[in-house]
C-alpha cells in the first residue's frame, strides 16, 4: 500500500496540472457567482399619479434603503413596450400609498427579489403616518421575521462557494479512481495481484488515495477563500472539513459504481461529467433548491450527494445547525457511500476487462 501510494505521490509531483485545474476552475466560477450576487439589480419604475419630482424622492428614498437595487424612472408607455417584447421581467408603478409589480411573464424571479424592498417601504412610510412608534415597531419586527422565514438565511456567496466546491471535487474523485480501470487494462492489475499485495489491499489504497486528493482539494480551496479573500464562515469553518467526509465517501462510492458499469475507461471519462454535471444541478450547485417549484426536480434532487453536502455545509456555516440535524444527512450519505462500493466493486469483479 505506501508503494502505491508513493507512486500517486510521484504522479501527482510530475503532472500537478488537473489538480491544480480543479483548483483554478473552483475559484474562478464561485468569484465570477460571488460577483453576480453582490452587484446591483437594475429595477425600472414610473408612476401615473405622481409627479417626476415625488417619483424621484421615493427613488431616492428606496435606493437608501435598499442600495442592492438601482431603481430607474420611465413613463408608462415605455413600461408597457419593456414588458411586452420581455426587455425586463418585472417593472414597479409607484403611486402615493400603494403599488404594483408588473411581470413580463408568470413567476418571473426577479418578482420575488424586488417585492419585499417595495413593501418595507410602503409599510414603514404608513406607519410613520400614523405617528404610532410601538405600531411601527411591531409591524416592522413581524416583516422582517416573515421575510427571514422567506430568505430562509440564504448566503449566496457561501452557496456558491461550497457548490462548485463539491462539483469540481466529483471529477478528481472520478477521475482518479478510473486509474483502477487503466491498471487492469494495462495489464498492471494481474501483476500487482502476483505480489505480496492482496486485492484488497489494492482496492483500499486506490480508493484512499482518490479520497486524500479531493480532500486535500477542497481544503486547499477553503483555506485560498479564508485566507485572501476574506470569506465569513460564520465561525464554522473547522467544522466544514468535518461535514465533507461522508460527501467525499458517498462521491467515492458511486465513482467505483460507475466504474464497474463502464466497459472501458473511455467510457468512465465520458460518464464522470455527465454524471457530475447532472448531480450538481440537482442538488443546488448552480441555484438553491428553494427556488425550484418542480415536486418532480425536487424529489430527483434527493438522489444526488451534492444536495446532502451543500446541506451540511451551509448547516455548519450560516445555518447554525446542531449536532442532531447533521445525523439524517450524513446517514444518508453513508448508507449511498456502504450501497454503491459494494454494488460497484462486485461489478467490477464479475466483468471481463
Amino acid at each position: 500500500m505506501n508503494a502505491i501510494f508513493y507512486q500517486y505521490a510521484k504522479e501527482i509531483i510530475r503532472s500537478p496540472l488537473t489538480l491544480l485545474l480543479m483548483i483554478g476552475m473552483t475559484i474562478l466560477f464561485s468569484i465570477i457567482m460571488s460577483s453576480s450576487n453582490t452587484s446591483e439589480v437594475e429595477v425600472s419604475v414610473y408612476s401615473t399619479e405622481l409627479s417626476d419630482e415625488q417619483v424621484n424622492e421615493k427613488v431616492t428614498e428606496l435606493h437608501d434603503e435598499h442600495s442592492r437595487f438601482s431603481f430607474a424612472v420611465i413613463d408608462k408607455t415605455e413600461a408597457e413596450r419593456r414588458l411586452a417584447s420581455q426587455q425586463e421581467e418585472a417593472i414597479v408603478q409607484l403611486e402615493d400609498d400603494t403599488y404594483t409589480i408588473h411581470a413580463a411573464y408568470e413567476e418571473a424571479p426577479i418578482v420575488y427579489m424586488i417585492e419585499p424592498a417595495i413593501r418595507s417601504h410602503y409599510m414603514i412610510t404608513q406607519v410613520e403616518e400614523r405617528g404610532d412608534r410601538e405600531a411601527v415597531n411591531q409591524e416592522l419586527f413581524a416583516f422582517e421575521s416573515s421575510a427571514m422565514e422567506e430568505e430562509q438565511g440564504v448566503d449566496y456567496n457561501l452557496h456558491s462557494l461550497f457548490g462548485f466546491t463539491l462539483f469540481f471535487s466529483f471529477f478528481t474523485m472520478g477521475f482518479t479512481i478510473l486509474t483502477i480501470i487503466e491498471l487492469k487494462e494495462n495489464g498492471v492489475w494481474n501483476r500487482l495481484l502476483l505480489t505480496p499485495t492482496s486485492k484488497t489491499q489494492l482496492y483500499v489504497s486506490n480508493l484512499l488515495v482518490a479520497f486524500v486528493l479531493s480532500f486535500t482539494q477542497i481544503a486547499i480551496v477553503l483555506s485560498i477563500f479564508a485566507l485572501f479573500f476574506d470569506v465569513d464562515f460564520y465561525g464554522g469553518f473547522w467544522n466544514l472539513y468535518l461535514v465533507i467526509v461522508p460527501y467525499l465517501f458517498a462521491t467515492m462510492a458511486f465513482g467505483i459504481f460507475m466504474s464497474g458499469i463502464v466497459t472501458s475507461s473511455q467510457q468512465l471519462s465520458a460518464v464522470i461529467p455527465l454524471f457530475a454535471t447532472s448531480f450538481a444541478m440537482l442538488g443546488g450547485t448552480f441555484w438553491p433548491l428553494d427556488v425550484v417549484e418542480s415536486d418532480i426536480m425536487l424529489a430527483l434532487s434527493h438522489m444526488s450527494p451534492l444536495r446532502y453536502g451543500l446541506e451540511m455545509m451551509a448547516g455548519a456555516t450560516y445555518g447554525g445547525w446542531n449536532l442532531a440535524d447533521f445525523l439524517l444527512p450524513s446517514a444518508i450519505l453513508i448508507f449511498m457511500g456502504l450501497a454503491f462500493t459494494g454494488i460497484g466493486i462486485r461489478l467490477m469483479e464479475r466483468k471481463a476487462v
